[in-house]
Order: C-alpha cells, then structure tokens, then sequence
C-alpha cells in the first residue's frame, strides 16, 4: 500500500497538525466572548483583598441623612426654645400623658374612648382585675360569675398578711386591737346615707343623659356616661399592660384606629396643635422596659404614616423615671395600675439583664381594699366597681389611707339621676392591709388574669433581631429557678412559663432578684438607691413598708452591706409623671440626634430601625 505523505508539522508530542484545519483550542475559545468588543476583566485575588465600604460611621445611612439635613439652607432664625417641636407621649393601661418637651408637666387624660354604636349588645366590662375573694357580680370582671376559691386559702392568705403586720406593729410597739375590725363593722352597719343638695356641691358631675347624638367620648368624658350600655356606647381600653387589650378587640387594626383617635383627640383639643401641623413635630414615644415588640413597632408605624409626625423615638420608661429622678443609677421600680416593672439603670443605661415584670398593681390594691370593707359592713352597699363612678369612690379611699387604728372617713358617692350622698366609714386595719398584697400576691389569682386577656391574634411577621424583647430575662430566670426540678425540661427548655411564674413574685423579692441578675459587685451600689414611682407609691406607708422588707432580705444575704435605701420622688413631683418628666429632658439632648427614625428611614428598613436607633440594652439570652 502507498505511503501517504500529509501536508503537515509535528507539534512538541509528535502528533501531526494539518495544515489550514482549526485546533480545538481554536474553535472553542477558552474566553468568553472571545471576538467581541466587551473588555472581561480577570477575577480578583481575594487572598489580599481589602476594602472599607460600610466600615465607617460616615457611611451609614443614618449619618448620610444627617448630612442632607445639615446642609439643607435655612432662611429662618430658630427663636423657639429646644424642645417646644417635640412632642412626648407615655401610654398607659389607665392614663396617657402627652405633653411639649418644655412643658413642666403633660396632660393626663385617661386612656379610654367611648363609642357610639348601632346594633344593641351589652357592652365589656369596664376593669378586668380578678382576685380569688370574688365569686358573685360586684367582682370588676362580670364577663360570668366566678366560683370562690378555697375559702381555707383565702383565709390563709389574710391570716398571713394581718399576721405580719401585727408582728411589725409588736416591734414599734404599738398595740393591737384584736377586736378593731368587729367594732368598726357595727358602726358601718348603722350608718344612713346624708343627701346633698346639688347647689352646695362643688364637684356636681354634669351626666350625659340617653339622648346624646355625640358619636364619640374621650377621656374624662367618658366617666360623665351615666350607663353607656344603654346610651348606646361600647366602652374600651385599647392598651393593657405592655400590649394591645387583646379582650376589648377583634383585630390589632381595631385597636390601633381607637389609640389614633385618643392620641389626636388630646393632641389638637387638649394642647391646641391642628391636625395639619403634626408634620412640624417630632414625637417621643415612652415604651415599657419589658416591651412588646409587636405592639411598639405598629405604633411607631402609626405615629410617621397615620399620624403624620416629622420624626420619632423610643424611649424607655424605667430610663426616664431614673432621669427625671435626678440620678443617673438606680434600681426603678414603677407600680401603675395593672402592672408592676422592676428594672437597674447604672449610668444611663437600662440594663435589660434586670428587668421584672410583674402581673400585679393598684387596680388590685383598689379591688382587694373593696372586699375587705365589705367584711366590715360598707355603708356603700350598692357599690359595683364595673361602675367607673363606684370605682372613682374606692379609690379615692384607697388613697386617703392612715394608721393602723380605728378612724372615721368621710366619703361622697355622685351617681346619675341621684342626688349627691355622704357617708361616714369606719376602719381600722383594713387601708393597710390591702397594699399589702402586693407582698403576699397568693391572694391573686392570676390564672384568670391569663384566660381575661388571651393572645389571640397574629403575632408573626416581626423579627427583633438581638433585641431580645420577648426572651425571660436573667432576673426572670433566677426568680423561676426553685420551680425547675431535675429532669423538668423539654428538648432543654424548661416547661414552665418563665414570664408567667415570675410575675407572681412579692414586690420585695422580686426586686432582690432583679438586683441579684446585675452582678454580684453591683448588688450593694443597687439596694443603696431604689426609687418607688407611679401612681401607688403615694399611698401613704407602701415606701417604708418595702424598705422594711427589703433590709429583712439583704442584710442576712449581702455580706458587708451598710446602708439600703428605698426613695421616692422630690414631694414637689408628682411620682405619676416623673418617667414622662425624664424622657421629657433628654429628648433636649444633643445625643438624640442620632437616634430619631424618620420617615424615609422606616419606609426602607422597617421595623429594623428599632434596633438601630435605640439606646436600648442587648439582654443576655440564657437558657435555664
């Protein structure tokens, strides 16, 4: 056969390549886009790689804002003081305080609405507090009629706490009248209401009669409803606690719209700014130390796009009651109307490692100072405290407590359709022994708080982050830890209701704890300064009765301790606004600046700027 000679080249490894025939490496390309105009520039060496993007301050969204303000021109002189654009607003279960930066003290409305509705229905009742004494109608939960505890625990539980106040008045040497409370029930029993005639009364309520056409009351306006059922009002409290009063609403949006209508209400009739003027003012919001963070974030969101405010801020109240104290580390205890919250402040910071919060207040002081006078003949007899004017009655009495001794009072009763009534009342231990259970809380029965305000809507949707807001605290944790058995875990949970069991501690323990979560070497720099604000701590005797308690507690724990210290605030300061008082000042701060959310800044990072414009401690999250 003849040998074929190609027309070719060897290459390095001796095959032969034809001529004029493309290579493999020829026809694909190694390079994309090989033949096109498109520079691909080679991949980077990240072994050195550097950059700085997002490592400075400076480039920040936040400090990019700032700077397009700054350099925004401005054509008019600032003459206004600081502060008088800033409007502060501290919400409560009972009282909303809304007032200027520069007010010396903020309008205090009640925190209710009344509403006009078409259909017929029978309206909530008005409070929710429960105890375990109450087992028939007169109760300020009606929703249906509550069976008695075990009457041998409910005695147990007054034995106990007479019993402690006994030995305390053998101490002071003081004696006690076993039979003080006999002798002042058969003075109650005899005693007949005095009429008043209406021209010699002062404080003669004009009521709201059947036939109003108003679709609204706000406020104090509210309390001038004679019977709002049958006038044809549903009566609601939109907040409860730390969260939205789940038991008065269907949906969250509900509750939202009536907290708008109160906020406007108060802001453009009680303090005079027009509604097309909010864009002008910036709002400090006043949140709980242990905070919901669901319902924070729907308010903040309500106050930039329903409200129209320029900017806001949260701020914490345990912070505010601290500064407006005049100290900038103290243990803050607040005491308000349903709740009760223990929390540190050392140099300014809250410290969320110590926050408590507790599921009891003055509503069950008021409640249990109601069964006790009812054991010794009320001359009241009628008195219904699902009736805002009958509970107005007892807790002005509530208020007017004194010794430990047979005393009379004096007391008004204005109903609608009745002339104003006097009554004579006759105590001895009964004003002291009801805020005393805020010490022996077994009297409560929190179980039936739980099923009165179920979490029933919604909740997901929001994520804080390593804001920790519905994490139990370490205080919490310690205060629950003799519930935890061995073995009593779940996948290493612990099958307890951390926050649950922890909100039924006494005052004065929980405190300890609160302080004991801190560290050991701020335990003594705490006890030295704890500060008692709210509306409870002005019954007379609560602040020595929990000093007394505390120093039975510490001394015989905290080695080397000299002195503990449970104050109030200055007598010219009301301690029911000192936390809207204290946010009210460092909303002044230049160190505010950087913490206000605007607008722009929520419709592009949500509810994520709570993290990062907030002066707010990251808690520790443990796992007991």
């Amino acid at each position: 056969m003849p040998r074929i000679e190609l027309n070719g080249v060897r290459s390095a490894k001796g095959n032969i390549l034809i001529r004029d025939v493309p290579t493999e490496s020829e026809t694909y390309p190694e390079t994309a886009l090989r033949h096109s105009l498109l520079h691909i520039p080679p991949a980077a060496p990240f072994k050195n790689a550097a950059s700085n993007y997002l490592k400075h301050d400076h480039q920040t969204l936040w400090s990019r804002n700032a700077r397009t303000q700054v350099n925004q021109p401005t054509f008019l002189v600032e003459t206004a003081p600081r502060g008088s654009d800033v409007i502060v607003i501290h919400p409560g279960s009972r009282w909303i305080r809304i007032g200027r930066a520069t007010d010396p003290f903020p309008v205090s409305v009640p925190h209710v609405l009344a509403r006009k509705v078409k259909s017929t229905h029978t309206s909530p009742p008005q409070m929710v507090r429960l105890l375990k004494l109450n087992g028939d109608e007169d109760a300020m939960d009606t929703d249906e009629v509550q069976e008695i505890a075990n009457p041998a625990e409910v005695t147990e539980c007054i034995s106990t706490i007479r019993a402690a106040l006994r030995s305390r008045m053998e101490f002071y040497r003081i004696p006690y009248e076993d039979e003080g409370s006999q002798a002042a029930a058969a003075f109650n029993e005899a005693i007949v209401a005095e009429e008043i005639d209406s021209s010699q009364d002062i404080y003669k309520v004009d009521w709201v009669t059947d036939n109003s056409e108003e679709e609204l009351f706000v406020g104090h306006r509210v309390f001038r409803l004679a019977d709002p059922s049958t006038a044809g009002y549903e009566v609601r409290w939109p907040m409860y606690s730390n969260h939205l009063n789940t038991r008065y609403y269907t949906s969250r949006q509900e509750a939202l719209n009536d907290i708008e209508t109160i906020w406007s209400y108060i802001i453009t009739q009680e303090m005079g700014i027009p509604r097309k003027q909010f864009k002008n003012f910036s709002a400090v919001l006043v949140i709980p130390d242990f905070f919901d963070k669901h319902t924070v974030s729907h308010m903040v969101d309500m106050l930039l796009n329903q409200l129209d405010f320029k900017r806001v801020c949260i701020q914490q109240e345990g912070l505010g009651a601290c500064v407006g104290s005049g100290l900038n580390t103290a243990c803050i205890v607040d005491i308000g109307a349903v709740k009760t919250s223990v929390a540190c402040v050392e140099e300014g910071v809250l410290m969320s490692d110590t926050r408590m919060l507790l599921d009891y207040g003055g509503d069950d002081i008021t409640e249990f100072l109601h069964d006790l006078l009812r054991d010794i003949k009320f001359p009241y007899r009628d008195i219904k405290l699902n009736r805002l004017y009958d509970l107005h009655v007892m807790d002005d009495l509530k208020a007017r407590q004194a010794d430990v001794a047979s005393r009379t009072y004096d007391f008004f009763v204005r109903a609608p359709e009745r002339a104003t009534a006097k009554y004579l009342l006759k105590a001895y231990d009964e004003t002291i022994v009801a805020p005393m259970c805020i010490f022996e809380p077994k009297i409560i029965d929190f179980e039936s708080k739980a099923k009165v305000n179920p979490k029933r809507w919604d909740l997901s949707g929001i994520d804080d982050g390593d804001l920790g807001s519905e994490n139990p605290t370490p205080a919490m944790i310690i205060s629950t830890q003799h519930l935890l058995q061995m073995g009593q875990t779940i996948r290493g949970r612990p099958n307890i209701d951390v926050k649950f069991e922890a909100g039924k501690l006494p005052l004065d323990v929980a405190i300890f704890n609160s302080v004991r979560a801190a560290g050991n070497d701020r335990i003594k720099k705490f006890l030295q300064t704890v500060v008692v604000v709210g509306g409870t701590s002005l019954i007379p005797g609560a602040v020595h009765a929990l000093e007394s308690r505390l120093q039975a507690i510490a001394f015989p724990l905290v080695p080397n301790i000299e002195r503990l210290q449970v104050l109030t605030t200055h007598p010219d300061l009301d301690p029911r606004v000192v936390a809207w008082k204290g946010v009210s000042i460092i909303s002044k701060l230049d160190a505010l600046n950087d913490l206000w959310v605007t607008k722009s800044d929520w419709d592009l990072l949500g509810h994520r700027c709570l993290r990062e414009r907030s002066m707010i401690d990251r808690p520790t999250v443990l796992i007991p």
